[in-house]
């Protein structure tokens, strides 16, 4: 019989679903990033063609530290305060030492960044959007 602990994922806690929205929602909006997730789910129609070997896709969100009043679904205007980004934003953050660490421990937020579209420079016609910051042209 073995000693070592045994993880059950039955017995993990269930995270609470919260309400997102695509950071385009709030594109040209000045905010402040409070806390930082990557998870890996189940896709979406949105999602479905960057789906892994394993069927998942992975899922960036920030969360700000204003929410801003936005209509959900069925539900009219409500504060959200947490949205989607691509890997590239993500990628924005982690690239700042101990960002996510320092954000997600409650220790700092990242901003003023706005959302922005940029063209991209290594492919004719494709944009992407990313997070920009006071030093960069186009915020």
């Amino acid at each position: 019989m073995s000693t070592k602990e045994t993880i059950n994922p039955a017995e993990a806690p269930v995270l609470e679903k919260t309400k997102s929205l695509g950071i385009k929602k709030i594109e040209g909006q000045e905010f402040y990033i409070v806390g930082v997730n990557h998870t890996r789910g189940q896709p979406t129609k949105f999602s479905e063609a960057s789906k892994g070997e394993d069927g998942k896709v992975d899922y960036y969100t920030i969360r700000v530290e204003t929410p801003v009043e936005l209509e959900y679904k069925d539900e009219g205007k409500i504060p959200i305060d947490t949205f989607f980004i691509n890997s590239i934003a993500y990628q924005q953050i982690e690239r700042i030492p101990n960002a996510i660490e320092r954000l997600n421990n409650g220790l700092t937020r990242l901003g003023p960044c706005k959302s922005v579209l940029r063209d991209s420079n290594k492919t004719d016609g494709y944009n992407y959007r990313c997070l920009a910051f006071e030093s960069d042209p186009d915020y």
